[in-house]
Parts: C-alpha cells; sequence; structure tokens
C-alpha cells in the first residue's frame, strides 16, 4: 500500500494538496499552543500569492497573519519556483491587498537541495532575491508599473528574510496524523478500537429519554408501573432485556467517542444516517404494542450491514447498531409507545 507521502506527492492533485494543506495549518496552529482564529484557502486566480492564510487576529490579512504557499509539482521545488511567489506578497503589501506576513511557509512535496539551504540562512536567501530581483534581465515583477516595481524592490530590502521558510514532508504526514481527516485522506488501517466500558451502575443524566421510552414499552406489554431504572433492574420481568439494552447504548457511546478521535464527523454520521434510514420505515409501521415496535426496529438493525466504504464501517458491531437505535430515541428520533408519537 502507497505511503502517505506516496499519495501525497503522486496521486494528489493541487486542489487536493491545498485542501489537504489547510488541515495541517488548524493542527499545526493547535500543536504550537496558538490556534489560528481563521484558515482561509485562498488559492486561484487573484490569490496574490496566498494560497492559504491563516490569521492570528480578527483582522484577518489587514492583521498579523501566516502565509502558506502550497506547491504540488512533480519537481522539487527550486529558487525559480519560489522567487516569483515572494514577489507576489511584496507586491500584494505594496498595493494594500494584505499586510505582510510574518511567516511564509513553502508547503511542498520536495524542496530543492539549494532552496532549502537559503531558507535555513535567511541574510543568503535575501541576498540571492536581490541579486536575481536587480539583474538586467530579470523577469521578476516584469508585469509592475516602475513605481510598484520600485516600491516592491525596497520593501524587500527592507524585510527580515527569516519570515520564509518551508515545512518538510514527513513532519507534514506526521502532524496531519494526528487529526481525524488522516484515515479518510489515506486508506490506513484505523486504530484499534478499545473495549468498551461496562454500563454503569446508576443511571447518567444523559440516559433519561430513551430509558423513559424503555420503560413505558415494558409497562405498556406487562402491566407494570416502572418508573425508575432501578425499578426495572430489580423485575425479574424485565431485567435481563434491559440491561443488554443499556449495555449498547454505552457500546454505541464507545464507538461515537472512538470515531470523534479517529475520523471526521460527518464519518460517524453517516454510520448514524443510513441506519436511521433504514429502521424509520419499520418504526413508522402500525403495532399492537410500542414492545413490538422496538423489537422490529432491533431485528432490522441487526440485519443492516453499514456502507463498506465508510471507513469505520470495519469496526461496527451489531451492538453498536442496537445501540445507536437507543441514541436515536434518545434524541427523540425513534419513540416506541403509540402514546408518545402522538
Amino acid at each position: 500500500m502507497p505511503t502517505p507521502q506516496q499519495y501525497l506527492q503522486y496521486l494528489f492533485n493541487a486542489d487536493d494538496w491545498e485542501d489537504f494543506t489547510v488541515e495541517w495549518v488548524h493542527a499545526l496552529g493547535l500543536w504550537e499552543g496558538q490556534p489560528y482564529l481563521r484558515v482561509q484557502r485562498m488559492g486561484g486566480a487573484g490569490d496574490r500569492g496566498a494560497d492559504v492564510a491563516a490569521c492570528l487576529t480578527l483582522q484577518g490579512t489587514a492583521g498579523e497573519w501566516h502565509c502558506y504557499q502550497c506547491k504540488h509539482y512533480v519537481k522539487p521545488l527550486g529558487q525559480a519556483d519560489a522567487f516569483p511567489e515572494m514577489v507576489k506578497i511584496f507586491t500584494a503589501k505594496v498595493l494594500d491587498k494584505y499586510e505582510l506576513p510574518t511567516r511564509y511557509v513553502f508547503v511542498a512535496p520536495r524542496i530543492g537541495t539549494t532552496l532549502d539551504r537559503l531558507l535555513l540562512n535567511p541574510p543568503q536567501l535575501r541576498e540571492e532575491f536581490l541579486t536575481a530581483w536587480d539583474d538586467d534581465d530579470s523577469k521578476l515583477g516584469a508585469k509592475l508599473t516602475p513605481e510598484a516595481r520600485e516600491a516592491v524592490g525596497e520593501l524587500a530590502r527592507a524585510t527580515d528574510f527569516s519570515m520564509f521558510s518551508a515545512q518538510n514532508l514527513d513532519e507534514i504526514v506526521r502532524l496531519h496524523a494526528t487529526t481525524p481527516h488522516h484515515v479518510r485522506r489515506f486508506p490506513e488501517r484505523l486504530k484499534p478500537r478499545p473495549d468498551a466500558d461496562p454500563a454503569p451502575k446508576d443511571q447518567k443524566e444523559h440516559e433519561a429519554v430513551y430509558v423513559r421510552k424503555l420503560l413505558a414499552a415494558y409497562n405498556e406489554k406487562h402491566g407494570l408501573s416502572l418508573q425508575t431504572l432501578q425499578q426495572a433492574r430489580e423485575t425479574e420481568r424485565v431485567r435481563r432485556h434491559f440491561t443488554r439494552q443499556r449495555e449498547a447504548f454505552f457500546h454505541a457511546e464507545a464507538l461515537r467517542l472512538f470515531a470523534r478521535d479517529s475520523v471526521p464527523d460527518a464519518t460517524y454520521a453517516a454510520i448514524e444516517t443510513d441506519l436511521y434510514d433504514v429502521v424509520i420505515e419499520i418504526e413508522d409501521r402500525d403495532y399492537d404494542l410500542g414492545h413490538d415496535r422496538m423489537d422490529a426496529v432491533m431485528d432490522a438493525a441487526m440485519a443492516h450491514q453499514p456502507n463498506q466504504h465508510n471507513v469505520l464501517a470495519p469496526v461496527v458491531r451489531t451492538k453498536d447498531l442496537m445501540g445507536l437505535c437507543h441514541h436515536l430515541a434518545n434524541d427523540d428520533r425513534l419513540t416506541w409507545c403509540k402514546e408518545e408519537l402522538q
């Protein structure tokens, strides 16, 4: 299986690369302890040298911000690629389009050796840039008016070139792997899913709705008047069934927490939505008893196969699907007894 680095270099296109960079930049801000207030993809015509803008203040690019310049080339990124981009960001400042960023990072699958060494030596980088800029045959800024070109040159001479840097691809991948986006981007195995914790002895606050609906189904079927979890636990006719339903609820809760830390939110939401689309047709039918309705929904859930294109599908268990039905009931999207449907 290709590595993430190989996917990035050979299978991603320029748009994919910019989207990937946005995900990485969000993680970078968190990792550095200075979360960006806004990360905006700017690439395209008129971006003026800023593919991704990461803003540290509410002023956006009119305040302090960092520029991430995305270059997805087959060949390593060299000076001939970098210098024109640097001209663009200087020009944007001269034309009052952006403030000059305090950090400007080239994000490319491969950085050429010469450029990489220059970026590690800001004074030499500045010297090389200005030499290329002042060359009589230079094409840098050739489309600028003489006044604008002179202003860009003055700005470059007054700028600390330590603002320019590049990021190593392995480091980018390593940090991106800490995000939920990584497993969606790259077909790697999910990390092992831990076992679900047992259902707690006492009812948790967030269990109130689905427990109430379970008790209503038991009361209707068996002529009982259960009102609390403890009463259900002490009633032999329902105790075993009730215990299994709570176990299923917390299995689904464990799946939700695992998904939260492993995949994008939409991945888990798709599992839940696909199940709901199946069981709502079953729940909507007429039944003599609410318990019968619940049994029919659970049968459908146990027979349901999650979409195999969903990266979570391999770790979804039958008990999760049963528990998800109780989560849906907890969210008032499913109900067992007819009285509660009216």
